[in-house]
């Protein structure tokens, strides 16, 4: 119900936030003081969540001291005032910026684990987080974006303490896309194209055999195998399912 009253609100604040999103940063506007003070202005801004404004200031940080003492730092907190102000293609350009401008970074893994979150974050919007749209059955582009950005931080940089949340956010992204090669599976099933459902239920199986639904999908499988009269590879998915040990 409070959802209900809400969402006017929530659609009118997306609308003012869209509109705020596509205005250019002025650096003019930005007082022309020292590094440090710009540098401790805009985390204060950030920290207040005056996202836009802080982007301001790191902007102009950026601009008036290119070769400065807190250069990759600013690059940094621009990528992550992106990320929060949800502006994901400024915040892809400002990760790509980085990385190749700073390839050897000791904060190279920091960077990797943003681009994955923005590549997560752009599988859905602010209103559809409130409301908990089910983001399986979107486009699954942009997660696998974000899982191969986190399997190449993983692989890459093992100790970094940004490695383990970033292994967490992996096996919910194989969850999610597991689910909807499920959800498309049972689709076809409903409308009696059962060839169709069983190469969905083979995704499942061969490439996210560790998911929820690898069970189910050999179940399906099987099923839908003696419905064709196939009766070897029926008898094989059985077999094989027998033989598995399935996390529930």
């Amino acid at each position: 119900m409070l959802k209900k009253f809400l969402l006017p609100l929530i659609l009118a604040c997306s609308v003012s936030l869209l509109g705020c999103t596509n205005e250019k940063i002025d650096k003019d506007t930005v007082p022309d003081l020292s590094q440090q003070t710009l540098y401790a202005k805009a985390k204060q801004l950030a920290a207040a969540g005056d996202y836009k404004k802080a982007s301001e200031y790191l902007e102009a940080l950026d601009s008036r001291y290119p070769f400065g003492e807190l250069t990759d730092q600013v690059q940094m907190d621009i990528i992550y005032v992106n990320y929060k102000s949800r502006k994901a293609p400024e915040t892809t350009a400002a990760i790509e910026r980085f990385l190749r401008l700073n390839p050897n970074s000791l904060y190279a893994d920091y960077v990797m684990y943003m681009k994955g979150l923005n590549e997560m974050q752009k599988h859905g919007n602010i209103i559809q987080d409130f409301l908990g749209f089910d983001r399986s059955q979107k486009d699954p582009q942009s997660y696998y974006d974000a899982y191969r950005a986190f399997y190449q931080l993983v692989k890459t940089y093992p100790y970094s303490p940004y490695a383990k949340d970033a292994y967490l956010r992996m096996v919910y992204i194989k969850s999610q896309l597991a689910k909807r090669e499920w959800a498309i599976a049972n689709y076809y099933q409903e409308r009696g194209a059962y060839i169709s459902a069983i190469r969905h239920c083979q995704s499942i199986i061969y490439t996210f055999y560790d998911s929820e639904y690898c069970e189910d999908a050999y179940k399906l499988m099987e099923k839908d195998y003696k419905i064709l009269g196939l009766t070897l590879p029926a008898a094989n998915a059985a077999k094989v399912m027998a033989a598995s040990t399935f996390e529930h």
